[in-house]
């Protein structure tokens, strides 16, 4: 009885310390994003995310200035600043500020930008594509699913193929957040530039109806779970279908299909596969109870030119997969019940984990 006690509390000590490795690797690429004189990733990953963020704030802005334009109409310097599409408000003030030093909307910009790499790594082979083959599937409501990540992809790239992050992609509340940040910079700029004074009501005005239109499941990864979860009721949701999906570079889904076999929502899946040691992608396969030949391609594809994140050495391959030899489901599926617990309660336990490991390190 000893015995098997301390085998579970290995199990429980394994998810935690899972749990804190791959937060705390989101942790130092976010700051490696928003402080580059720190900056561990690329060049290239820092260019691509900044260019996310710059856009993604003027996209915002710009959904605020036309009502706040037409509010201020009768006032022309002010119309006129509003409606000057060249000449960018929001992002200097922000900056200044530091008030885009936030880990969650660096997460998603770390994630948007690996999945671009691997989506240039792999996206950009020959055949039918996955998606457009089961756009024409026989299964209406499986076409219909597919149709509509067809369509939340192509918002996903602007009209020279690079990676463009809409508002709609963001989780709920970081979208609002930052609305509401961009609102209060938009403020600022008009009470300190152009003196005004009852620009309040105009201002909550313009971020509410903009918020008022957000729908979050319009999103690539909320289409990827949906169709995910179609193929999954129709038993087709296996280790080829996602072996195919990763290999064609949609990696969203890919990660949302693997999630549901899991029991995971994306964001847990996404973090589980990041994992800095390694021992994410075996530990998710198996407990998704993927079939060993599609694991190993699995390993194979993640861990060669659209290698996710960079820091794996030597043959993680063969290591990962040695991992998934030596698990079982039942213990992989032990180790993801920390991932079906309320996010609240994960960001609390890897909140406490890293700070404890870094406080041992340090000691």
């Amino acid at each position: 009885m000893a015995e098997a006690g301390s085998k579970r509390r290995e199990r429980s000590d394994a998810a935690r310390l899972l749990l804190a490795a791959a937060r705390e690797r989101f942790a130092v690429a976010a700051t490696d994003l928003l402080l580059p004189e720190q900056a561990r990733l690329t060049e290239w990953q820092r260019l691509t995310a900044s260019n996310l963020l710059s856009r993604l704030i003027r996209s915002i802005e710009d959904a605020l200035r036309v009502p706040l334009a037409e509010h201020f109409a009768a006032q022309e310097t002010v119309h006129a600043a509003l409606s000057s599409a060249h000449v960018p408000i929001v992002l200097p003030i922000l900056e200044r500020a530091g008030a885009l030093s936030d880990s969650d909307l660096g997460t998603v910009l770390v994630r948007r930008v690996e999945e671009h790499r691997f989506w240039k790594a792999y996206g950009q082979g020959s055949g039918e594509d996955l998606l457009y083959a089961l756009v024409r599937d026989s299964d209406a409501d499986l076409a219909s699913e597919a149709m509509e990540m067809v369509i939340a992809r192509s918002r996903r790239f602007d009209r020279f193929q690079e990676p463009v992050l809409g508002h709609v992609d963001l989780p709920a509340e970081l979208q609002h957040k930052l609305v509401w940040l961009v609102a209060a910079a938009l403020r600022h700029y008009l009470v300190q530039q152009h003196g005004l004074r009852a620009v309040d009501a105009a201002v909550e005005a313009a971020a509410s109806a903009f918020i008022a239109q957000y729908d979050e499941g319009a999103g690539l990864e909320a289409a990827a779970v949906r169709l995910s979860r179609r193929l999954h009721t129709l038993d087709r949701l296996d280790g080829a279908f996602l072996t195919r999906a990763l290999s064609e570079g949609m990696l969203p889904l890919f990660i949302a299909g693997l999630g549901v076999r899991a029991g995971l929502d994306h964001a847990a899946a996404w973090e589980i596969l990041s994992d800095p040691r390694g021992r994410g992608p075996a530990l998710l396969l198996r407990a998704g109870m993927i079939e060993r030949d599609d694991a190993a391609a699995i390993l194979l594809l993640l861990n060669t030119r659209g290698r996710l994140f960079s820091g794996a050495e030597g043959d993680a391959a063969a290591e990962q997969l040695e991992l998934y030899d030596s698990l079982d489901s039942a213990s992989a599926a032990e180790v993801m019940r920390l991932w079906q617990a309320d996010p609240a309660y994960r960001a609390s336990v890897a909140r406490l984990s890293t700070r404890a490991s870094g406080s041992v390190r340090s000691a």
